[in-house]
């Protein structure tokens, strides 16, 4: 092993080959940005779902995103202008529940996201200049550049199939 290695060292190509092993934080950034993006899905799946519960009561305008939103929900009224029944208010109520749990775990996500990033100044370097242009937000930032901006690509076909 150490005579392929000295040789290799001394410049015959053919000996071995040697690799470079690369710092997996991209990767471990990418897993944190895939992950809240399936958050988010769950949280969107659970503010519909309470909005279909509400307009099958005849009840709409109601946004479960905002802060009081359990106290908007006591005032409700159905759409012939009678209370919530208290078996669909308890039904709601478990919703917005597991809706908060998800809106806490994707904070949690985001400031792990944001630690990894500080902890690598290139990276956050590079975020940031991305979430300058117009339409892209930090988390977008992070997405581009944990997905995909931070590889190297030989040719156009491997951009294409990494694309793909």
């Amino acid at each position: 092993m150490s005579r392929a290695l000295l040789a290799f060292k001394r410049g015959t190509p053919r000996v071995c080959s040697c690799r470079v092993f690369r710092i997996r934080t991209k990767k471990l950034v990418g897993r944190i940005v895939r992950e809240r993006k399936v958050l988010m899905e769950k949280r969107i799946r659970h503010s519909n779902r309470i909005k279909g519960l509400l307009f099958s009561q005849g009840i709409t305008g109601y946004d479960p995103f905002r802060r009081d939103r359990r106290q908007q929900l006591e005032m409700l009224r159905t759409g012939d202008g009678r209370p919530l029944p208290s078996n669909m208010k308890r039904q709601v109520l478990r919703e917005v529940a597991r809706m908060e749990l998800l809106i806490d775990q994707i904070k949690e996500v985001e400031a792990e996201c944001n630690d990894m990033l500080i902890e690598e100044r290139q990276s956050a370097r590079e975020v940031a200049l991305l979430s300058k242009v117009v339409g892209i937000r930090p988390e977008l930032a992070a997405v581009l550049w944990g997905e995909g901006l931070f590889r190297h690509f030989n040719n156009r076909r491997q951009v294409a199939g990494y694309a793909v």
